[in-house]
C-alpha cells in the first residue's frame, strides 16, 4: 500500500532535495517509504535537471541516479561519517598495497568476504591495478613446473626420491641415480633402496648443518685458514676420497 503524502511532507521533500545525498536519506528523514518519496520527488528532480540546478553525485553521475551509490551512502541510507570514510580509506590503501584479503581482515577485525565488499569503492584503474598485483603474487607463490621428462626410467627414479629434499637436490639425486643405473653402479632390482641412499647422502652432504664440511672451507669468517691446512700429510686426503666413494 502506497504512503499518502501530505503537502507538508511534500514540501519537506522539496527542501531536502538540494542537500540530501540520496532518496533513501529523505525517506529516513521523513519516515516515508522510499517508493513514495521517489514518486513525489521525480517531477522536481526533472525540473532541477532541466534548469541545471541538480547537483552531481560524488561518483560523477547526476544526484539521485538509479541504484545505490557506494560513495555517498552507508547502510540504511545514512551518510558516511568521517570515521567510516577514514576506515574505508585505510582498507582501500591496504587493498592497493597488494595485501591479501586474509591479512587485511586480520588487521581490521573483519572477515575476507567483508574485505572483498570494499572492492566496489575502487575506481576502474584501481581494480585493474589490484588484479595485476594478485596475478603477480600468484606467479611468485606458484610452484615451478619443470618440463616433463619422457624417459620412463627417469620418471620412475624421480618418484622414488623423497619429497623432503628441495627441488634442486631432488633433481641432482635423480640424475645421479639415473647415471649410476646406466653405468651399472647400482642395479634395477634394488633401485628404490639405492635412490633413498643417494638421497640421504645428498641430505647429509648439502642440506644438514651437521653433515660433511669442505676441507677448503674457512675455519672462521675472518680467517684464511682451512681444515686442509691442519692435515700434516696431504696424501691422507686420499683416504677420505675412498671413504666417500664407498658410501656412494
Amino acid at each position: 500500500m502506497r504512503d499518502k503524502i501530505t503537502d507538508a511532507q511534500r514540501q519537506i521533500i522539496i527542501d531536502l532535495l538540494p542537500v540530501a545525498l540520496s532518496l533513501r536519506q529523505i525517506a529516513v528523514a521523513t519516515g516515508l517509504g522510499q517508493q513514495a518519496v521517489c514518486i513525489a520527488a521525480k517531477p522536481f528532480i526533472a525540473i532541477m535537471q532541466a534548469t541545471g540546478t541538480l547537483p552531481s553525485c560524488k561518483c560523477g553521475q547526476p544526484r539521485f541516479h538509479p541504484r545505490i551509490c557506494a560513495r555517498t551512502a552507508g547502510p540504511g541510507g545514512t551518510p558516511d561519517t568521517p570515521e567510516r570514510l577514514a576506515r574505508r580509506a585505510s582498507v582501500i590503501a591496504a587493498i592497493m598495497a597488494g595485501d591479501t584479503y586474509k591479512a587485511i581482515g586480520s588487521s581490521f577485525g573483519i572477515d575476507r568476504a567483508t574485505v572483498r565488499k570494499y572492492l566496489r569503492f575502487l575506481t576502474p584503474a584501481q581494480r585493474d591495478r589490484r588484479k595485476a598485483l594478485e596475478r603477480a603474487r600468484r606467479m611468485e607463490t606458484a610452484p615451478s613446473v619443470s618440463r616433463p621428462i619422457r624417459d620412463h626410467l627417469y620418471r620412475r627414479i624421480a618418484s622414488y626420491v623423497p619429497r623432503w629434499l628441495d627441488q634442486h637436490l631432488h633433481d641432482d639425486v635423480t640424475s645421479e641415480a639415473y647415471v649410476a643405473l646406466l653405468d651399472g653402479t647400482i642395479s634395477e632390482a634394488d633401485l628404490r633402496d639405492n635412490v633413498e641412499r643417494f638421497a640421504r647422502v645428498a641430505r647429509d652432504s648439502f642440506a644438514s648443518k651437521w653433515g660433511h664440511r669442505s676441507l677448503n672451507a674457512r675455519l672462521f669468517a675472518d680467517s684464511d685458514a682451512t681444515l686442509a691446512d691442519f692435515i700434516p700429510d696431504p696424501a691422507a686426503l686420499v683416504a677420505f676420497d675412498r671413504i666417500f666413494e664407498e658410501v656412494l
